[in-house]
């Protein structure tokens, strides 16, 4: 992992923990220095955790899915392009005038 790609995955990581805390924060009816460093620890250490266990997978199942990975895009693309051409305007989202 090169030093750009070790940057946008810390920018979109804090960014996510950035938005998740400030609705944390909105939501508390009582905020105190205890919550706020649990909370705190807990949203730390999952942001650390999941990009290491996602490496770990990665190298385990590296093999398989270079194998199959021309067909996971695929069967995505055409899952995206499906729900793009059927699903768009839905009558239950929005009304065009």
């Amino acid at each position: 992992m090169d030093l750009g790609t070790l940057m946008l995955l810390a920018v979109a990581l804090s960014m996510d923990a950035f938005a998740v805390a400030i609705c944390k924060g909105l939501a508390m009816k009582k905020i105190t220095v205890s919550k706020c460093l649990v909370v705190g620890l807990w949203f730390g250490g999952f942001q650390g955790l999941m990009p290491f266990i996602g490496y770990v997978l990665g190298i385990q199942f590296a093999g398989f899915i270079n194998s199959v990975s021309v067909w996971i895009a695929f069967i995505l693309l055409v899952m995206i392009g499906g729900n793009m051409t059927t699903g768009w305007p839905s009558p239950f989202c929005c009304t065009w005038a």
